[in-house]
């Protein structure tokens, strides 16, 4: 029992881990001064979102707000 909890805890850990590595590629749009930045994925861990919106502190600003996730474009081959 407590090996299936701890395989079942190491799961969910890597799947955070694993969001909040694919979100470190997003740039955000701070809504209070414009700028688009982007965080590593160490501080992107448990935060707060709604769709594609994160709350999330402008490191320009300081203002703390949701913030719209700008993905990036897939680069197209050239065909």
């Amino acid at each position: 029992m407590v090996i299936e909890v701890c395989v079942v805890l190491l799961i969910l850990a890597a799947l955070i881990v694993g969001q909040a590595r694919a979100l470190s590629r997003c740039r955000f749009w701070c809504q209070s001064c414009g700028t688009l930045f982007s965080l590593p994925w160490t501080k992107l861990l448990f935060r707060q979102h709604v769709n594609d919106e994160w709350r999330l502190t402008c490191p320009h600003c300081g203002c703390k707000g949701w913030c719209p996730a700008r993905r990036p474009r897939k680069k197209e081959d050239g065909r």
